[in-house]
């Protein structure tokens, strides 16, 4: 089972760099990038101008997942304690219950 995982794996890696690769050399185009707050004007094949886009595209939106991940992961661990700490209450709670004598006891 693992080893067939891997190999549809290492397919999908492998379309995914014939495909860019595909990309890369229809897409060779020398265009001319400006950098529109910075007085830069760069020449760069498009190809790179739209893989870079997309990369810095994949950055972000991993980062603020990553961010709302955190979050709930907080929020997580605040829930956690908070029952613990109710299960440690009722557990001497109940400790505290079979420790007094209950009206059948006391009539004996």
């Amino acid at each position: 089972m693992r080893s067939l995982m891997r190999i549809i794996l290492w397919l999908a890696v492998s379309l995914c760099v014939v495909a860019l690769a595909t990309f890369a050399i229809a897409n060779r185009t020398i265009v001319m990038l400006n950098l529109w707050p910075l007085p830069f004007t760069v020449a760069a094949p498009l190809f790179s101008c739209i893989l870079g886009a997309l990369a810095i595209g994949l950055l972000l939106g991993t980062g603020f997942t990553a961010l709302s991940r955190q979050r709930l992961k907080i929020r997580a661990r605040s829930w956690e304690r908070r029952a613990e700490r109710a299960e440690r209450v009722s557990a001497e709670q109940k400790a505290a219950m079979s420790d007094r004598p209950t009206a059948l006891q006391i009539r004996n």
